[in-house]
């Protein structure tokens, strides 16, 4: 099954409030959104990852999450450079820079690749995440300079993570292994809902980033 173009291709096969959600906080919308834009069943973790930070910071958020019982990544899964869901359509424009979660398969090591088009956040947020996950045995690399990561490398400026008033911004690639070390053993709606003692450390991590490019953003 290809995966769908655009949101109104998906409202001609399922249903909002049943087979998915969109939900939004925007306190403090100014400074940062938080995007998840395959949450859910769709990227699994990735919307549980954005709340935490979220709720760590204060930040603005947003999210679309899958709740079909199989095939939320073939149904529900709107190309970053394709996403045209209306809500978050309209909370783009009054944000200075997007950090996006997504959900990386095939690279067979807990991984977050951080990309986006802002050279200086991937630098800042990267620096952020291994001082402090790498000893809990996830690293970040830079998916724009990662060979590996040509697929995840999110700076095309159709692309959701670049699209406030700065236009560039960061995306976040956390790999199934990763996401399992947060949700151990395997990222299930069920173990996302007892979460391990590292997503809190990753959390504080992404969000003390987050707050140090803040400031620079504002030009």
């Amino acid at each position: 099954m290809p995966e769908p173009a655009s949101y109104n291709e998906i409202l001609e096969k399922y249903l909002p409030g049943r087979d998915f959600r969109v939900e939004f906080g925007d306190n403090n919308i100014e400074r940062c959104l938080l995007v998840a834009p395959h949450g859910g069943g769709i990227e699994p973790g990735t919307s549980e990852i954005l709340k935490a930070v979220a709720e760590l910071g204060g930040w603005a958020w947003y999210e679309f999450a899958g709740f079909l019982r199989q095939g939320n990544k073939e149904a529900l899964h709107i190309p970053s450079t394709k996403f045209d869901e209306p809500t978050l359509m309209g909370l783009l424009p009054r944000t200075n820079f997007i950090t996006s979660f997504h959900g990386a398969d095939g690279a067979g090591a807990p991984v977050v690749y951080v990309g986006g088009a802002w050279g200086l956040g991937r630098e800042a947020m990267i620096a952020s995440i291994n001082g402090t996950s790498k000893k809990h045995g996830m690293h970040a690399t830079d998916a724009v300079e990662h060979a590996a990561a040509a697929n995840f490398r999110g700076v095309d400026k159709s692309n959701i993570t670049n699209r406030g008033k700065l236009g560039e911004g960061v995306q976040l690639e956390f790999s199934r292994e990763a996401r399992n070390l947060l949700f151990p053993p395997n990222a299930s709606r069920e173990a996302r809902g007892r979460r391990s003692k590292i997503l809190r450390p990753l959390a504080s991590a992404i969000q003390g980033a987050i707050a140090q490019l803040c400031p620079l953003a504002n030009r």
